[in-house]
């Protein structure tokens, strides 16, 4: 790999590799919390469950750096061909378009928990400071993924 910088190797990913990418990245640092939070009231020692949180969130600082690095000034730039605009534009619908799901999603669940089965939600500092780190992480993110999901393959040169 002489001679290739990150950023000529993060434009040839394929489709499939950069899905995977946006999935792995977006997962990453909610399964670390949720990892955290099955394993650390259990009495398994956290040499056995510590170093997978740590994986959990490799996977979306790494995600999240190859996204940015593929997508680059294509999700907010200025000077873009009309095809650019169009992909972005559409990146930036699908982004709010999950976001504002996954935001309706947490609403139903907990009023399907509070109203359905009777039960209080507790809301105290490590639950909302997982909830704010991912949402404060994860959103400014959302737009590369997208983008890095939607964007086709390069046509086949001959």
């Amino acid at each position: 790999m002489e001679g290739r910088s990150m950023v000529a190797l993060a434009q040839q990913l394929p489709r499939r590799i950069r899905r995977v990418v946006a999935v792995a990245t977006m997962l990453g640092l909610p399964g670390s919390y949720a990892w955290y939070a099955t394993w650390s009231a259990s009495t398994a020692p956290k040499a056995v469950w510590g170093p997978f949180s740590f994986v959990f969130l490799l996977v979306s600082v790494v995600g999240a750096l190859v996204l940015y690095t593929y997508a680059g000034n294509r999700v907010s730039g200025k000077h873009l061909d009309e095809r650019q605009r169009q992909l972005r534009d559409r990146a930036w619908v699908l982004s709010y378009s999950v976001l504002s799901i996954a935001v309706a999603a947490a609403v139903v669940g907990a009023s399907i928990v509070v109203l359905g089965f009777d039960r209080t939600i507790v809301l105290d500092g490590r639950v909302m400071s997982g909830v704010t780190t991912c949402f404060g992480v994860l959103v400014p993110v959302l737009p590369f993924a997208s983008f890095a999901w939607l964007e086709p393959e390069p046509p086949a040169e001959d």
